[in-house]
């Protein structure tokens, strides 16, 4: 018995590991949220090509499939950048088998949707699309893009696509299906902690209807998960600076707010011509309103810069000098939320990146800081300096920065942490 002991347990180690290898499952919307080598993405994207082999008919199985060969350019860093022709490629090849199989189906709708908005801005890599080859027009291409809303009716509990969902029907103007997109998504408990609590801080210091200019999605979502999902500051407006150059989008903040829309120039490519016409805008919308308006620590409209006062995340456009250092303090001593800057819970879902926003709060509360000092007042001041010290480290620690490869950030780091004393 002992002598084919060995080759028994062998062959039963072996022919588990053969089942489990037969049965390697890919990976799907977890793994999306953290960062991968070329190889990992590649090797996902082909498991999930032969997944659409066994099933044609998962949608899902397209959309991973997809998504991953979408990743494996654009989340591998390289020198030369990202190779552009070769990823548009690649995801036409997917999006036209489609077109071919399955012509109304859901997945093709969204993958139609993810493709045309991302080389929106580059019609040659929109020609990869034998539909848009045929009718290369603006009137397809809006096309596509709205059978995004079909897509929507579909399956509206799909959670990969939730982003896209939002950036559509807020960009069309349709804030009902966008509400209930957003009170799914919010339900899910799957959203970035950090982004949340960032937003609800840029919220809640606004005042009553204050109108709010964001540029970054991300934050735009954000945001609006606290409206719409959490159902708080739902009297203030959101607008995101880059949408308003979509007609649709124009349209329905123009409309809302009893202001005039002026088109944007033809060429949107040129921010010579693009920044003016923006700016002229939100004055517009500024002075029609007269509602306050603010804006996210990462814009200053030129127009305005002599004219914006900062109380804290967010700067205040206003014609008269206030005090806004009093603001400021209120805001960080009693209406923002601070404890999760020290500790959570809550796992990222936004990976390590999430934590770089909060570096924000050092430059923008460092007047305070100084206001602190400066009148003696060492609790505060103790409490505020550790804070920030708190942010950069914690920065420092969860991306993982190795100096010898990424001496820029740690560059950046010592200049926050220096900036804290300066």
């Amino acid at each position: 018995m002992k002598k084919i002991l060995v080759p028994i347990i062998l062959i039963a180690v072996f022919s588990t590991v053969t089942a489990w290898a037969q049965t390697e499952r890919p990976s799907s919307i977890e793994a999306l949220r953290s960062e991968h080598d070329a190889q990992w993405y590649t090797h996902q994207a082909a498991l999930w090509e032969k997944e659409v082999q066994k099933n044609p008919n998962d949608d899902e199985a397209w959309y991973y499939w997809f998504t991953f060969t979408k990743s494996k350019f654009t989340n591998v860093a390289t020198t030369r950048g990202v190779d552009m022709e070769a990823m548009a490629k690649e995801m036409a090849a997917i999006a036209n088998r489609l077109h071919k199989e399955r012509p109304n189906s859901y997945a093709r709708y969204i993958i139609d949707f993810n493709y045309t908005r991302m080389f929106r801005s580059w019609p040659d890599y929109l020609d990869e699309l034998v539909i848009m080859s045929k009718t290369p027009d603006a009137a397809k291409l809006d096309d596509i893009q709205d059978n995004m809303l079909k897509a929507i009716k579909m399956r509206p509990d799909f959670e990969p696509m939730y982003a896209s969902y939002v950036a559509y029907l807020l960009q069309k103007g349709r804030t009902d299906l966008m509400a209930d997109i957003l009170k799914r998504w919010y339900n899910t408990g799957r959203y970035s902690y950090t982004m949340l609590s960032y937003a609800y801080n840029c919220l809640a210091g606004l005042e009553e209807n204050g109108i709010l200019f964001v540029s970054g999605e991300e934050e735009t979502v954000a945001c609006l998960l606290v409206q719409y999902g959490k159902g708080l500051f739902q009297d203030r407006l959101v607008i995101n600076l880059n949408l308003l150059q979509e007609p649709d989008y124009l349209e329905y903040v123009c409309k809302l707010l009893g202001v005039e829309a002026t088109q944007p120039p033809a060429d949107k490519t040129n921010m010579d011509y693009m920044n003016p016409w923006r700016e002229n805008l939100i004055f517009s919308i500024a002075h029609t309103s007269k509602r306050p308006v603010y804006f996210t620590s990462y814009y200053i409209p030129e127009i305005f810069k002599n004219f914006l006062y900062s109380e804290g995340l967010v700067t205040k456009y206003s014609t008269k000098r206030y005090d806004n250092l009093a603001v400021k303090r209120r805001n960080y001593e009693s209406v923002y939320l601070t404890d999760y800057l020290y500790e959570t819970f809550v796992p990222e879902a936004f990976g390590e990146h999430a934590y770089a926003i909060n570096l924000n709060f050092i430059p923008c509360f460092k007047s305070l800081l100084d206001f602190y000092k400066a009148e003696g007042m060492k609790t505060e001041y103790d409490r505020l300096r550790n804070l920030m010290i708190r942010i950069t480290e914690t920065c420092i620690k969860v991306m993982d920065v190795d100096p010898n490869e990424h001496d820029h950030i740690m560059q950046l780091m010592e200049r926050y942490l220096n900036e804290i004393d300066r």
